[in-house]
């Protein structure tokens, strides 16, 4: 095996590794333990597909209002899945991620932590990740956002939260295909402010 693919494997293959250690193993310290994975995967994607990223695919301006303005439509159809699921009788599920942050940082650590997460996961999951899907063929090709939503979505079935797995979905799916068609400057606003606004601001969970 050449080095450069078992690099690309590693590579791939992390979060298999640093998304359980992150969310269950040392979940009494998940704010830190997810600054520290995504800190990880987003260096080597910087290091070692910086020239693949595509940081802005439209107008810079145009992609930073788009930015701002999915993070909002995000926040708004995350307010109306927590209703679904309190109907549901699932609204615990939700409770126990709030617990989960809540319980390891204040709230200057926590909204610094946040933009660290939300930079670093977009550069990873939509930036590194998502280039590389490019090159899997068929329908992939065309839209890299597929494969990336599908990964993301599925390396928090781990977490046996069927909040978070659904909110990784609806998070993959936003943000992947902002990154396909606006670039990934835009996706990253929306990632941020998205946790900035669930997290510090506007809590579904008081």
């Amino acid at each position: 095996m050449s080095g450069t693919r078992a690099r690309t494997i590693a590579y791939i293959a992390l979060p298999l590794v640093l998304w359980p250690l992150s969310f269950d193993v040392f979940s009494r310290y998940f704010v830190y333990g997810m600054a520290i994975s995504t800190l990880l995967l987003g260096s080597l994607s910087l290091a070692w597909f910086r020239d693949r990223l595509r940081w802005v695919r439209v107008n810079a301006v145009v992609a930073a209002v788009i930015g701002v303005v999915m993070a909002g439509i995000l926040y708004l159809v995350f307010i109306g899945g927590y209703a679904l699921l309190r109907f549901m009788g699932l609204g615990n599920y939700v409770a126990l991620v709030y617990e989960m942050v809540r319980g390891m940082a204040n709230a200057y650590a926590l909204s610094i932590a946040l933009v660290i997460i939300g930079f670093m996961e977009e550069v990873y999951w939509r930036g590194g990740l998502q280039e590389l899907a490019r090159g899997l063929g068929g329908v992939f090709s065309r839209e890299p956002w597929l494969a990336s939503m599908i990964y993301y979505t599925l390396i928090h079935i781990s977490t046996l939260n069927p909040a978070l797995v659904a909110g990784a979905f609806a998070v993959g799916l936003v943000d992947g295909i902002l990154a396909d068609k606006a670039g990934l400057t835009a996706s990253i606003l929306t990632h941020i402010i998205w946790l900035e606004l669930m997290m510090v601001l506007l809590p579904l969970v008081p």
